[in-house]
């Protein structure tokens, strides 16, 4: 999905592709960060439970 966005982005121009890029990489990571801490904190309470 993100390179379907990426291709679009590039289309319209380069200056917006970059500030989309990066935006998209923040994103990205903060989706990334949640997602580990969700994973992290679930994998804790199993072991805990056990």
């Amino acid at each position: 999905m993100a390179i379907v966005v990426e291709t679009g982005l590039g289309r319209r121009g380069a200056r917006r592709a970059s500030t989309g890029l990066m935006s998209q990489i923040r994103h990205a990571a903060g989706i990334c960060t949640i997602t580990g801490s969700f994973t992290f904190l679930f994998a804790l309470v199993i072991g805990l439970i056990r």
